[in-house]
């Protein structure tokens, strides 16, 4: 653990700051999603799966559930169609669904599909084991009932007239050989956990490779994209999907503790084009971490006009991140978080009778241990990189909330106060033209609030330490 610092750095591009997004004359710092972010493995999880005969066959009901609206959407979109647009049917369950009839192909498509032998087979041996399902082997059985699953909803769609493709002989084949290797599945079981992991990821890697082999020889024209989706891609789609119920989606604003690294001025400072910005952190004399107060939604109140949005500096506090490969476990079916507990209890939770599934009976009464570790784990998602970053030095400010959505990029642009920004950092490219324009918008800023402290400094290469230092430019005083 670092000690706590009084300043942390951001390092940006010119564009950035001036002509791009004016960040420098707004004070904004912008909040990007996990997939903006340099680690592919940002907010990764370890998530496996467990739990008894109910919550297994929710599990496929669930599958079947976005199965279906994606083929309905898909139908409907034709080549506008995008996998985007079934974002939000992961949330969903099937009270969500209206009455009529999209209920009644619902119903149809399950009970079809639960009377294949070989699907209750399967949950019946996914249940019974204590060793833990991880993605790889959860996207195998995924794959493999994959035919049956899309005849099903086919046919149920069809029953209820609905203009949806015809199923061919290729799919019934595969639907033959899906209860063939259904009834062997016994044997993954009887293998070690370790073992059990190598050969599903292996067969993954396998799969991977023939789909891309296949695409090369076999061009997909844009009007089929939507059925390669559909047939091939919607399992590995699916399993990514099951994350969001997990935990809330956050976004992420990144800040070093060394504005001397030259790989940090090269990557995040536009070649050493760019500026590093300096801010004040403010410690919390309780918690002892650093934080910064950022203008955003921090209520809501009711009206005459309506609900209201009330506004106010909050202080956010960095999160260090730790480099690791040691990545958080999570049992999925114990932290279906995002969800109401009216979801819960009637869909995930339910068995076929009235019954309840015992599975995730902590989360269900929020047991206080459970909290924690809940949110110890989400903590550990998003403040974890790969040991190859810890170079970096990083602290990230998080930006999350159960009850806003942050779906545009404005929504994410936070002002932080001037008073908070304590000087700026030439890169060593950086131009002349460039840091004349940042000092005037710093100049008036500092006329505006009555500010004489503001330092401005420059980075230069030590001939003596063969590094980057930073040194002030103790002639540029604001006045």
């Amino acid at each position: 653990m670092r000690p706590i610092p009084e300043h942390l750095y951001r390092f940006r591009s010119t564009h950035a700051l001036l002509d791009g997004h004016q960040e420098l004359e707004s004070q904004q710092i912008y909040f990007c999603p996990p997939d903006q972010l340099n680690d592919p493995l940002e907010g990764f999880k370890d998530i496996f799966w467990r739990g008894d005969h109910i919550v297994w066959r929710n599990l496929l009901r669930h599958y079947l559930l976005n199965l279906m609206q994606t083929v309905s959407v898909s139908a409907i979109m034709g080549q506008e169609f995008k996998p985007g647009l079934c974002a939000i049917f992961a949330h969903q369950t099937e009270e969500d669904l209206p009455q009529a009839p999209i209920r009644e192909i619902y119903s149809t498509a399950c009970q079809e599909f639960f009377a294949n032998s070989a699907i209750n087979h399967l949950i019946n041996v996914l249940s019974s084991q204590p060793r833990a399902v991880r993605r790889d082997e959860l996207l195998f059985y995924l794959r493999l009932i994959q035919p049956l699953a899309i005849s099903n909803v086919l046919s149920a769609l069809r029953q209820h007239g609905l203009p949806v493709m015809q199923t061919t002989s290729a799919l019934d084949t595969m639907i033959s050989n899906m209860n063939r290797q259904l009834g062997q599945i016994q044997h993954a079981f009887a293998l070690e956990a370790e073992m059990s992991d190598d050969l599903f990821s292996s067969s993954e890697k396998l799969q991977s490779q023939l789909n891309l082999l296949h695409e090369f020889n076999n061009p997909v024209a844009d009007n089929r994209r939507s059925l390669l989706f559909i047939f091939r891609d919607f399992p590995s789609y699916y399993v990514v999907a099951l994350e969001r119920l997990i935990y809330p989606e956050w976004h992420a604003a990144c800040f070093a503790a060394n504005p001397s690294n030259a790989s940090m001025w090269g990557v995040y400072g536009d070649g050493h084009r760019g500026i590093c910005l300096k801010f004040k952190t403010l410690a919390d004399n309780n918690i002892k971490i650093p934080t910064l107060n950022l203008y955003r939604i921090y209520s809501w109140s009711g009206g005459k006009e309506g609900v209201i949005e009330n506004y106010q500096y909050v202080p956010h506090p960095f999160q260090e991140i730790r480099y690791t490969a040691d990545f958080p476990e999570i049992d999925f079916f114990e932290s279906i978080a995002t969800l109401p507990l009216s979801k819960l209890n009637s869909f995930w939770f339910a068995g076929q009778n009235g019954e309840r599934s015992a599975t995730a009976s902590r989360m269900l009464r929020e047991d206080e241990t459970w909290r924690q570790e809940y949110w110890q784990k989400f903590a550990a998602s998003y403040s974890t990189k790969s040991p190859e970053w810890e170079h970096e030095e990083e602290y990230r400010l998080i930006l999350q909330s159960n009850l806003q959505r942050f779906d545009d990029p404005e929504s994410r642009k936070l002002k932080y106060r001037f008073a908070d920004l304590s000087g700026i950092i030439f890169g060593i490219k950086t131009t002349t033209e460039d840091k004349l324009r940042i000092m005037r918008i710093i100049e008036r800023k500092c006329r505006n609030e009555g500010r004489q402290d503001f330092e401005f400094y420059q980075a230069h290469y030590s001939n003596r330490t063969k590094t980057i230092e930073v040194a002030r430019l103790s002639l540029l005083e604001v006045k």
